[in-house]
């Protein structure tokens, strides 16, 4: 029996497809749907960016804490006196701080000079250190280190990453499932193209047959050529997509290539997914309350707050920078054996208005944070009518790609007994099976987009 190149051809591209898209289990560590988004959640770049945004500022809080604790610095200070009968000297400083509250700290200040280590005693040691000890506070305006400063911003900061991640962890695993159905639904594809693809292998055989045997013409035979190179075509292009498609996953995922994912039809975890988003109902719930409470709950509108604070507390620091400033302290000297309290005033009574040119900028900036507040609500409510707008259109495009697959069952069951009378052609049952395939699909594909829209909509609403 003569071998036809085109049924190899065929056969051959789907040995490359199942090689390409279904590697040895032998060769691959096969893992499930959820590990898969477990991993990606874990791994992918921009969520691992924004983790190593929140690793560095945790450092720098770590860092800026370090710097509220003791502190201990020793220096020498090499002393020339110019002259007859002067000699050189040294002199050494031993120094501790420590902040004990805000603007409240406390320090201690040991020196000795080069002579008093001239005989190494203890007594000589101690009887020449010239020691005191120091409190200071800042006692009006309330006020803030510039330490202090930087650790509450880097705390907000951390905050807001914090928010960030948490949002965009959900929105990408959402994402990975949209993907992931996308994948499935272009398998399919591509199967009911290959089915294609054999049948118009078939028909130019058929007719090519009819030719030899007189009883088909050349027409026909350059139809079906054409057919079956438009088949060829097709099944090429959904191919190279579906693997295109499957490297883009695998990249968002930050899969190995070792690694083979399960794509099963419906895993355990999509079908719990389903079942819940089914669930999901909104019509008896007024969207001015779903809106108010997916506000208490998104990400963007939490930062934008943070913010505001933070300006609040910018605008308070500068404010008092114009105020007097009192400062209280005392300690008590070693050496001289005496304590003593000091009460510092200081106001500076004009600046050529650069005082109230930085508060009128800090109000500004404050003015244009809840300009921008108010901006973001109007976005998020915009996008979630969109949202929910398009959760109606997906419903109302399942009920029409129902309604089309069970016109097309209905046509199915009249061909197939024409089949099995005999009046159709197994050419044209096989395509009416193609075309029920066809409409099968369309519905899958229409439930894969109302539960991502779902997803998307319990996310946005913090349900």
């Amino acid at each position: 029996m003569k071998f036809n190149k085109k049924i190899f051809r065929f056969f051959a591209a789907i040995i490359i497809t199942s090689i390409l898209l279904l590697p040895s289990v032998l060769q691959a560590k096969e893992i499930n749907l959820k590990d898969a988004i477990d991993w990606g959640i874990q791994h992918n770049y921009d969520l691992e960016e924004i983790r190593y945004n929140i690793g560095t500022l945790e450092r720098d809080l770590a860092i800026l804490d370090a710097d509220k604790a003791l502190q201990v610095s020793v220096g020498a200070t090499p002393i020339w006196e110019l002259g007859e009968g002067k000699s050189d000297t040294s002199l050494i400083t031993l120094k501790a701080d420590k902040i004990i509250a805000d603007d409240l700290n406390i320090s201690a200040e040991i020196s000795w000079n080069e002579d008093d280590f001239a005989d190494m005693s203890f007594e000589g040691i101690t009887k020449g250190a010239n020691a005191s000890i120091q409190l200071e506070k800042q006692i009006y305006p309330d006020s803030y280190t510039q330490s202090e400063k930087q650790i509450f911003q880097t705390e907000n900061n951390l905050k807001k990453k914090a928010e960030e991640l948490a949002w965009k962890e959900t929105e990408k695993q959402i994402d990975f499932i949209e993907s992931y159905l996308a994948l499935v639904r272009s398998t399919e594809e591509v199967n009911i193209a290959g089915k294609r693809l054999h049948l118009a292998t078939e028909e130019l055989e058929r007719v090519q047959q009819q030719i030899r045997l007189g009883e088909g013409g050349y027409q026909q035979e350059a139809v079906a050529k054409i057919a079956l190179m438009e088949a060829e075509n097709q099944f090429f292009n959904l191919k190279q997509n579906l693997i295109q498609q499957q490297k883009e996953w695998y990249l968002e995922l930050d899969l190995s290539k070792d690694i083979q994912v399960q794509f099963k039809e419906e895993p355990a975890y999509l079908d719990t997914l389903r079942s819940s988003m089914e669930q999901l109902t909104l019509k008896s719930e007024k969207q001015e309350i779903l809106f108010n409470q997916a506000l208490e709950k998104h990400y963007q509108i939490k930062n934008t707050y943070i913010d505001k604070e933070s300006l609040l507390k910018e605008a308070k620091w500068t404010e008092n920078e114009g105020k007097p400033q009192i400062n209280l302290s005392g300690g008590y000297n070693l050496s001289d054996n005496y304590w003593y309290t000091r009460l510092d005033l200081s106001w500076n009574l004009t600046d050529g208005g650069a005082q109230k040119l930085k508060e009128k900028g800090a109000e500004a900036t404050i003015l244009q944070k809840e300009k921008e507040l108010g901006q973001l609500i109007k976005t998020l409510q915009l996008e979630m009518n969109q949202i929910m707008d398009q959760d109606e259109y997906y419903q109302l495009n399942l009920q029409a790609k129902l309604a089309a697959l069970e016109q097309e069952q209905y046509t199915k069951n009249i061909l197939e007994k024409q089949y099995q009378e005999k009046i159709i052609s197994s050419t044209q049952w096989q395509n009416q099976l193609i075309a029920l395939a066809e409409k099968e699909l369309k519905v899958k594909e229409a439930q894969d987009l109302l539960l991502v829209i779902r997803l998307r909509l319990a996310h946005f609403l913090g349900i």
